[in-house]
């Protein structure tokens, strides 16, 4: 399983440090608690899109925060297995950037009190992430909503593939219960998982249902930057109007 999960950790932007004489590259999840650590990398990652708007930088940091959550329940619902580690850094590449995790461990889930011990793991996943994720919204500009918000975009990206893939009831039971866990403690009015989606039409042929993002990136904020299609800010005639653009675009490139 070794080789396996580095290989399905990497496909999340994750990798594995097993040697403990090895400095972690990167900020330490300890460094990131602190406000002013935050704030620096909030504005290293806003300035990385030639951007002014700080809601960018936040965001952004937390697509790879999105990232390491959704590869835990990735092999939650696929491999049965609880992800732990001893450490964390972020490190910046440029526009990417990538979460090293030190000393892995997985676990067994158990078959019986399934929910209670899934519960009890997830909710101490998030509240080691928390304090981060206070610091990420405050030196951001963001809502603390909007910034748990954009965990559930890259989990909910990769949930239908799963449904294809595994045991189609046993994920959507896991998919019931994380919803269903009280984050108010965290500051937050609705789980952030908790979604009811909408959908609206493909801009492109065939049509086809496009699921509108359970919180917007803030790429339109960017430099040069477009509102996505998916994107829940999006009023019906913008929205009409971003297709346009994209067929157009799209048509220019052939």
């Amino acid at each position: 399983m070794k080789q396996e999960l580095k290989e399905i950790l990497s496909s999340f932007f994750v990798e594995v440090v097993v040697d403990y004489s090895i400095d972690l590259p990167g900020v330490s999840m300890v460094d990131m608690t602190e406000i002013e650590v935050i704030n620096d990398l909030v504005t290293s990652r806003t300035e990385c899109f030639n951007a002014v708007d700080k809601k960018v930088g936040g965001a952004n940091l937390m697509k790879w925060f999105g990232n390491l959550v959704t590869a835990h329940l990735y092999l939650v619902s696929l491999k049965n297995k609880w992800l732990s580690f001893e450490g964390l850094t972020l490190n910046e590449n440029g526009k990417n950037a990538m979460i090293y995790i030190l000393q892995p461990q997985l676990e067994d889930i158990p078959d019986e009190e399934r929910e209670q011990y899934l519960r009890s793991k997830v909710a101490s996943l998030f509240t080691k992430l928390e304090p981060v994720f206070t610091n990420i919204a405050e030196a951001s500009g963001l809502s603390k909503q909007q910034t748990w918000g954009l965990l559930a975009n890259s989990f909910y990206n990769h949930l239908t593939k799963w449904l294809l893939l595994g045991d189609q009831p046993k994920i959507e039971r896991d998919v019931e219960l994380l919803k269903s866990i009280d984050l108010s403690l965290a500051g937050l009015k609705r789980n952030p998982y908790n979604v009811t989606f909408r959908f609206v039409d493909s801009w492109w042929e065939p049509l086809e249902p496009v699921r509108i993002k359970a919180a917007c990136c803030m790429s339109y904020l960017k430099s040069e930057g477009k509102y996505c299609y998916s994107c829940p800010k999006l009023s019906k005639d913008a929205r009409t109007e971003r297709a346009f653009q994209l067929k157009m675009a799209k048509e220019n490139k052939m």
